[in-house]
């Protein structure tokens, strides 16, 4: 991985309190605009560094921050790696790794934001609460047009934002105040092109899936694992926005995006609140395991020994109940923050137990394995845990017979 970093670098401890990282790929004209309304920030000064983390760009993007870090008295970072396509979530993550912060605030290099936009969202910081943007304000390509680096420095650029799209920022305003009222379960749905939160926050679900490679999606996924772990999403609509400067649309992007190619894994049947391949590269033997019940001698207990997990007392991502008579169903309840729940028992004569419901994975003695949303699918053997991990992982499942075919 490149990486260049200003004169400036390591000047100031102030400066690791708040780290703006920039993301970008081949649009340095666009990055120059940004960069030049992040140097133009009031109340924050002495505070922040600046990373600039790009997906590889083959132009003149390098020498554009260079340049930018020469003029400017913050530090300022660059980190690339080559161009292996769309890889956002791993941009994402090695800006983060390239910073210091305390606070971690991540912007699009697509994307201009008003003088008070970074003191807005470090004086808005609290733990365990994220920060940011539905949606910025999409900007025509003639407003872009009008937008130079001079309407950026004296703030004017500002004025060519609408009264109807103004208005649409107090709209949503409104609703995400509502969602959050409510305590909405998905909404408001927060992009990571303006989204301030902790860097203990951002490690305790591991980053950005860097699993999620081409357009899309990789968004939801960090919303939802964040939310798995008990994490405030609010919006900031109502203090600060970003301006999205026009540009063609990514050849990346399918005309579909519900159709995309990440859809099937945002969607996969397990998704881990701290993701296998984020800011560190994680084994299954780092994912926590509690395990509770009778572990009986034999098929259930060599079931036991073959689970690939690190074992826990309590609060394990993989939560295991062990059940060796039915009578024992009623005793045994399943930790609701888990991740995933695993129920292995001799037979089950009551399939609608709450247990087995809330089972996503069901391993019994006579009937093999079973899996939520598959209940025909089952295990060359007893204990077969790299199927399992592979179908945690996203990956679909082929009975023994496919297989051999």
């Amino acid at each position: 991985m490149w990486q260049y970093q200003s004169h400036s670098c390591g000047v100031s401890a102030l400066a690791k309190q708040i780290s703006v990282i920039v993301i970008t790929y081949n649009r340095p004209e666009n990055l120059e605009r940004v960069l030049v309304s992040i140097a133009k920030q009031e109340g924050v000064d002495g505070k922040f560094e600046l990373i600039v983390s790009d997906d590889g760009s083959t132009d003149h993007t390098p020498s554009v921050v260079e340049e930018f870090g020469k003029s400017v008295d913050f530090p300022v970072r660059f980190v690339t790696h080559p161009d292996r396509g769309f890889e956002l979530s791993r941009t994402r993550n090695d800006g983060v790794r390239a910073s210091e912060g305390d606070f971690i605030l991540l912007i699009d290099g697509d994307c201009a934001v008003p003088p008070d936009h970074v003191a807005t969202h470090f004086n808005e910081r609290c733990k365990g609460v994220v920060r940011g943007l539905e949606t910025p304000v999409w900007l025509t390509e003639e407003q872009s047009s009008r937008i130079d680096l001079e309407n950026i420095e004296d703030g004017t650029f500002l004025k060519e934002i609408t009264w109807r799209q103004r208005y649409e920022l107090r709209k949503r305003a409104f609703r995400s105040s509502f969602y959050s009222l409510i305590r909405h379960p998905r909404k408001p749905r927060l992009l990571g092109g303006n989204m301030g939160l902790f860097r203990e926050d951002y490690e305790r679900v591991n980053g950005c899936d860097e699993r999620f490679v081409g357009w899309g999606h990789e968004d939801d996924d960090l919303n939802a694992r964040m939310r798995s772990v008990g994490m405030r999403l609010k919006s900031i609509i109502g203090k600060t926005y970003t301006c999205h400067l026009w540009h063609p649309v990514a050849p990346s992007r399918p005309d579909d995006p519900a159709r995309g190619e990440n859809v099937s894994y945002l969607y996969r049947p397990v998704r881990l609140s701290k993701c296998m391949e984020g800011l560190n590269k994680r084994s299954w033997g780092d994912v926590t395991m509690s395990l509770s019940g009778a572990v009986e001698e034999g098929w259930m207990s060599n079931a036991v020994s073959g689970m690939p997990f690190k074992t826990v007392r309590t609060n394990g991502e993989v939560d295991v109940i062990c059940v060796d008579d039915q009578s024992a169903f009623g005793l045994r309840a399943f930790n609701d923050a888990a991740n995933c729940k695993v129920l292995i028992c001799k037979d089950v004569e009551e399939l609608h137990h709450q247990l087995v419901c809330e089972a996503d994975v069901l391993i019994t003695q006579s009937q093999g394995l079973s899996v939520k949303g598959d209940p025909h699918t089952y295990m060359d053997q007893v204990g077969d845990w790299d199927r399992i991990t592979a179908w945690m992982s996203g990956n679909q499942l082929k009975r023994p017979a496919d297989r051999a075919a």
